[in-house]
């Protein structure tokens, strides 16, 4: 977001409190999508420019930004204990596990972390943002990525791609194995067929 784009921002947030309910989804919108881009900055604008009135309830993620900020950004390479988020039951802010694959848009974006809603579980997985591999484009917005761990997740790299990439890629390969049992069992069946001959 540049100058303008934010400035525009935090003066609908000071006037929250006399917008349309349109204008007010709108408006929250707004925020998620500058939070995935700079979560401190969309918390910070937040704070400064919402009025204590309004009745606005702000993004979860906009919510957890304190919680992410003094738990998880500067300890990025150790493990630490998953938290229960703001007035959410049964949600948390993690790490992410080796070996596991999360689905879901990037909500939130920090110098040291990627900040990825679970489609699964809900959770907010707090990945550290130097391990992660990319595979798509950065310019993408609103777009589900799936984020994998082959191997260690705290120390390790995470392989990032779009779900769409995932999708066809795990297709691929389910025809490549199909095709290779087809060609197995025709292969089989000349076999068997050229020993019947040879008889």
């Amino acid at each position: 977001m540049n100058k303008q784009m934010i400035a525009e921002l935090a003066a609908r947030l000071e006037q929250a409190g006399s917008l349309s309910n349109a204008d007010r989804v709108a408006l929250l919108k707004d925020i998620e999508r500058y939070a995935a881009r700079d979560l401190y900055g969309a918390a910070r604008l937040c704070k400064d420019h919402l009025p204590k009135d309004a009745d606005l309830r702000l993004p979860r993620i906009v919510q957890s930004a304190p919680r992410i900020a003094k738990h998880f950004e500067e300890r990025m390479h150790r493990q630490r204990s998953a938290i229960d988020m703001p007035l959410e039951q049964d949600r948390q802010l993690r790490q992410p596990e080796a070996g596991r694959s999360y689905t879901g848009p990037v909500v939130g974006t920090t110098p040291n972390c990627v900040v990825q809603l679970d489609k699964e579980t809900g959770d907010f997985i707090v990945h550290p943002r130097n391990s992660l591999v990319r595979e798509f484009e950065p310019s993408e917005k609103d777009v589900d990525v799936a984020i994998r761990y082959p191997s260690a997740a705290i120390g390790g790299v995470g392989l990032v791609r779009s779900v769409e990439a995932a999708v066809q890629g795990t297709a691929m390969e389910m025809g490549m194995s199909a095709s290779h049992g087809h060609e197995h069992s025709t292969r089989a069946h000349h076999l068997t067929h050229s020993m019947e001959m040879s008889k």
